[in-house]
């Protein structure tokens, strides 16, 4: 927790603040929305700690689990790569999230927003508004990885 805050710090109310101000960018239909998905292995069989069946001979079926939570967007493309075909621009988005909603897509495997999906590539260590860790992560085009 940050230190040396104002005695009036309120976080609950400067969470308020964001949240609206990361809904008032959000678009208007949900489904538009970044949508983070993370595999979850299915099956009710015993297994080790890295969620492998103790018996090889169980199929492991490796469904997405969908969540949505409030974040900001920014879109960048990357400096153009001269290829042999010609260049290219990897298109690249930068998601900003708080840390109660990172929490809880942490460890996510890719993102939809607007129908497009992106991979995930980095997270950058949280910086702090106050009392309030920020994160940062940083995903690629599927078609562009």
């Amino acid at each position: 927790m940050a230190k040396n805050l104002p005695p009036d710090f309120d976080k609950a109310a400067i969470l308020k603040g964001l949240y609206t101000a990361m809904e008032f960018g959000a678009p208007t239909r949900v489904s538009d929305r970044a949508t983070f998905f993370t595999y979850i292995e299915e099956g009710t069989e015993p297994r080790d700690d890295d969620g492998v069946p103790f018996n090889s001979t169980t199929r492991r079926a490796r469904v997405p689990k969908s969540t949505q939570v409030p974040v900001a967007i920014e879109f960048i493309d990357k400096t153009d790569q001269q290829e042999t075909f010609g260049y290219v621009q990897a298109t690249r988005v930068k998601i900003t999230l708080l840390d109660p909603d990172y929490q809880k897509v942490k460890g996510f495997n890719y993102v939809v927003i607007g129908g497009d999906k992106y991979n995930y590539r980095i997270t950058e260590p949280p910086v702090a508004l106050g009392a309030i860790d920020v994160w940062t992560v940083h995903v690629t085009a599927e078609d562009e990885t």
